[in-house]
């Protein structure tokens, strides 16, 4: 038996799983109609590979599964599973039991095959059926359609019956894919001809690109190498002059710096000497008026002094010695009044001048101290001026111990997407800025950027010039952190918690990200004992900083101490603002101490010249003081020789005697001479002092104007230079992606720099007059024409392929002729036997259209039954078609054994004589054909060794009941032999 069984579930009417066991060479399928008997000849075709949806009797495929019934579910999936015994090897396969399993689920319209259960393609089950007979092209597996069809079918279309018996179904397959193939390969020789002669017209411009191309970038290449040494060699002297021109401008402004210091002292000084003079001259004005009236006072008073002393010696000569010696008594009261007079304003002159000169000394003292505190005062400002300039270089140049982050500075005009350094972009609040930078740590100095390309082209740039590496923040990819819900909850009601420390920066809006980024969940405590029992309470999930610096981190660890130097790019903009606070103070301050220094410099000097007008009034006062003692002492002796011994004279009142006032307008008009001479003396060496000071005012005023003429053409100087530096670096950066760092190291030494540059101004000229050039053109012309040779050989190959594939075309012609010619001779020489057999006479032969074309001609029957001359079939009654049909289906199997046929009421149209030959003559090919035949004619029937009865118990469902004839035959006998 070659189909041993089939296994059937959820396929069509058949809901529960049923197995067809066949044990017989003639199997029968019976039952009423609509019982789902042909679902079995359907399940059959199904697994065998048939995809015709309306020869399965359906409208889509999903029709084979069971759609259920009134008592019945639908089920979603049909499977049938055809064993067959491959003993003899009908099928290709080398095993003897062969197991074809065919299997679609309704929901996904997934369709699997399995051959031995393992999953196949429906190619490989075609392939294994192919010539077996079992094709859908054959007789083997007909129905009463395909008998009516075969016999009204034309020549042409019954070709392929006869092609599946000669076995040629292969062969022809073959050829129709080598046909295929050889479409495909004239196909592709077209496409192949028509990309050639393309790549023809391609390759000649191409190539032309290409050396041209090369040209340029060889030119480049020279000029490359030369321009990066002039550039360097250009770099370094501008390098070099701004060195310079800044040590110079350095020193001019420290020149003009002391010479408007000097200025603005001088300008203060001469101000105050002219406030100074101003009062002096006032004062003078005013003693001089004093001085008029008490000189007139005193010519009025020597005028009665004279004429009292006329007076005098007029009685002197002419009276007696008692009145002489009452006037020289009264002479010598007064030459004792004066004497007195004088020796006190004498000894009044030497107090003043011990004093004056305690003050000299004193306000020398304050001088020197005033010095000492100005000189203080300078160094310091000296000392705040130098760290300001250290911070600002700091300030300009952030990142030198950074070597990849000032690289990507430097060059960040011609990197696009570099926005900044975080460094840069935050500023910290006030008394923040320790805690900030410590909690950015080492990504104060990351650099960010617009998004991953930008970063990516900022890398390639380092690798490319070896100037380190740097950390890249992309805006594009960065997610903001901050702490949950629960956390800051938990924070806010803890000691010491004053925020997060995106809270204590200000940045511009774009980078709040950025900002988020790195310091939305990181935690600022006021002190380290708060942020200990903060750290706790978060059990150690956040990073906590303190304002002074300290880190409690994640997981417990802490960091902490004093840094010596704990400058940093945050720390330095805040210590440069409160340098340059301080700076303005000390600068008032010491203002303020030369204003100061100035006006006790001028009491000193003031106080100088009043010791000097002291010590000449003291030694013009000296004399006069010796004159009065010396007329005392005359007066003295004249009285005690004219005066008698027993003389008594009466006291004399002095209070209105004229030598007294008159000693005191001399008294006054010394004072006010001294003091006017003092201040015409002051008001000389001030007015002098401020003719010097203007004078040299003015000189320091044009050497000022020289310096600032000077240092103006320096700046002019130095920011041309460094417009060339920058532009020589935006040259190395923007046309050779290198910075100058790395173009030192390619710099090579030239003997002649201006022949050099002559040769960068050569090549650039050259290289233009190339016009536009194509770089891809080399790439280019090596893919073409490595693409042409390869098409060249394709082409090639594909002709020797053509040339094997008509080769092989005929070869297989060749077979095909041969195989299918004898297969048809053996068909017809059967014909007519098995036709006069079933007909019971007659005659049958079957011809070829076209004899001379075998490989394409149609097949055509030419047949006589007994009593007719009707030679076309397409007259013949629909059982004489049938009839005839089957002829030729046992003529094929006489000719070649076919071990399977299955026949789904293909004798309905016969009547019952012909039904009893039909079913008799199929027992001539027991023991070498197996027959499936659904039927329900019962001579049909009689001629079965089983029978399978398919019933509908159930509305919908098919089962299955198995009856063995020979054992219906013997319980039939039985109670005969028992009677």
């Amino acid at each position: 038996m070659f189909l041993k069984r089939i296994e059937l579930q959820g396929f069509k009417s058949f809901a529960d799983k049923s197995v067809i066991t066949f044990d017989s060479d003639v199997i029968g399928i019976v039952g009423p109609n609509g019982c789902g008997k042909s679902n079995i000849n359907d399940a059959i075709r199904w697994v065998l590979g048939e995809q015709s949806v309306k020869s399965l009797r359906g409208s889509s495929m999903s029709d084979v599964i069971f759609s259920g019934s009134q008592q019945r579910k639908a089920v979603n999936m049909a499977e049938v599973t055809l064993v067959f015994d491959n003993s003899k090897h009908f099928l290709n396969i080398d095993y003897e039991e062969v197991e074809v399993t065919r299997r679609l689920h309704r929901i996904s319209g997934e369709g699997e095959y399995f051959i031995n259960q393992t999953p196949c393609r429906l190619k490989d089950i075609l392939n294994l059926v192919m010539d077996t007979g079992l094709g859908k092209d054959s007789l083997s597996i007909i129905s009463q359609g395909n008998i009516s069809s075969f016999a009204e079918a034309k020549p042409e279309d019954r070709r392929a019956l006869f092609e599946e018996a000669a076995g040629v179904a292969k062969y022809k397959k073959r050829k129709n894919d080598s046909l295929n193939k050889l479409n495909r390969t004239q196909e592709n020789l077209l496409r192949l001809e028509d990309i050639i002669l393309e790549l023809e017209r391609q390759v000649n411009p191409l190539k032309r690109q290409a050396k041209k191309a090369e040209l340029y970038l060889e030119k480049k290449a020279q000029l490359e190498t030369i321009e990066v040494s002039v550039i360097c060699d250009e770099i370094e002297n501008l390098q070099n002059k701004i060195e310079i021109l800044k040590k110079k401008s350095f020193d001019l402004d420290s020149q003009k710096a002391m010479h408007e210091t000097t200025i603005q002292v001088q300008d203060l000084k001469n101000m105050e000497l002219k406030k100074e003079i101003s009062q002096l001259d006032q004062e003078v004005n005013r003693l001089q008026g004093d001085l008029m009236k008490v000189m007139n006072e005193m010519n009025m008073l020597e005028a009665r002094k004279a004429e009292l002393d006329e007076k005098r010696k007029y009685a002197m000569e002419y009276a007696s010695n008692l009145d002489k010696a009452k006037e020289l008594k009264k002479m010598l009261e007064e030459a004792d009044y004066e004497y007195k007079d004088r020796q006190k304003r004498y000894m009044d002159m030497q107090s003043d001048l011990e004093l004056t000169r305690k003050q000299v000394s004193e306000l020398e003292n304050q001088v020197s101290f005033c010095n000492q505190e100005a000189l203080q005062a300078r160094n310091y400002l000296n000392k705040l001026n130098n760290r300001k300039e250290v911070l600002e270089n700091l300030m300009r140049q952030p990142f030198n111990h950074q070597q990849g982050v000032k690289a990507i500075m430097d060059a960040q005009r011609s990197l696009h997407g570099v926005l900044g350094v975080m460094s840069q972009i935050i500023i910290p609040h006030e008394s923040y800025e320790l805690a900030i930078t410590n909690a950015l740590g080492g990504a104060m100095y990351h650099i960010v950027t617009e998004d991953e390309t930008a970063a990516r082209h900022a890398i390639t740039f380092l690798k490319k010039n070896h100037s380190g590496r740097a950390t890249f923040l992309p805006i594009s990819v960065l997610r903001p952190r901050s702490l949950n819900h629960d956390s800051r909850t938990l924070a806010e009601h803890s000691a010491g918690f004053l925020g997060t420390a995106n809270e204590f920066v200000d940045n511009d809006p774009i980078f709040d990200t950025v900002r988020d980024s790195l310091l939305g969940n990181v935690i600022v405590c006021d002190n380290l004992i708060n942020a200990n029992e903060l750290a706790k309470t978060l059990k150690f999930q956040y990073k906590i900083i303190t304002v002074e610096g300290d880190i409690v981190h994640r997981g417990g660890s802490m960091t902490g101490g004093h840094i010596r130097d704990n400058s940093s790019p945050l720390t330095i903009r805040r210590e440069l603002e409160t340098v340059k606070e301080s700076l303005e103070q000390h600068t008032l301050k010491v203002q303020e101490l030369d204003a100061r220094q100035t006006a006790l410099q001028s009491k000193r000097e003031s106080q100088a010249n009043q010791l000097v007008q002291l010590q000449i009034a003291l030694a013009q006062l000296q004399p006069i003081v010796d004159a009065k003692r010396a007329k005392l002492d005359r007066l003295k002796i004249d009285y005690e020789q004219i005066a008698p011994k027993d003389m008594e004279l009466d006291a004399v009142s002095m209070e209105d005697d004229i030598v007294i006032k008159l000693s005191d307008m001399y008294s006054r008009r010394d004072d006010i001479t001294k003091a006017i001479n003092e201040k015409r003396d002051r008001r000389v060496k001030a007015g002098a002092e401020v003719d010097r000071q203007e004078m040299q005012i003015r000189e320091l005023r044009r050497d000022l104007n020289i310096l600032q003429n000077e240092e103006r053409e320096v700046d002019i100087d130095k920011a041309k230079a460094e417009a060339k530096l920058d532009n020589a670096l935006e040259r190395l950066s923007g046309n050779y992606e290198m910075t100058f760092e790395y173009a030192q190291t390619l710099k090579q030494e030239m003997e002649d720099m201006e022949q050099a540059r002559a040769d960068v101004s050569r090549l650039r000229s050259e290289i233009a007059a190339l016009g536009n050039v194509n770089l891809d053109a080399p790439q280019e012309y090596a893919e073409v024409s490595e693409r042409f040779e390869f098409l060249q050989s394709q082409k090639a190959d594909l002709e020797a392929a053509r040339a094997k594939i008509l080769d092989a075309i005929d070869e297989m012609d060749q077979s095909m002729v041969i195989q299918f010619k004898e297969m048809f001779d053996k068909i017809n020489a059967e014909l007519n036997d098995v036709f006069r057999a079933l007909f019971g006479g007659g005659k049958a032969r079957l011809f070829m259209v076209d004899p001379q074309d075998v490989l394409n001609t149609g097949i055509d029957i030419d047949v006589q039954p007994p009593g007719k001359s009707v030679r076309n079939i397409r007259l013949f009654s629909g059982g004489e078609k049938s009839l005839i049909a089957i002829c030729v289906l046992f003529s094929i199997l006489k000719a070649r054994t076919i071990p399977l046929c299955i026949f789904d009421e293909v004798e309905a149209a016969l009547d019952q004589a012909n039904v009893e030959r039909f079913a008799k003559y199929i027992a001539q090919f027991r023991g070498e054909s197996q027959f499936i035949v659904v039927t329900h004619r019962p001579g049909t029937m009689a001629q079965c060794d089983s029978l399978y009865g398919v019933t509908m118990q159930q509305n919908g469902v098919s089962q299955l009941l198995r009856v063995k004839l020979q054992d219906a035959i013997e319980m039939i006998d039985r109670p005969k032999e028992a009677a």
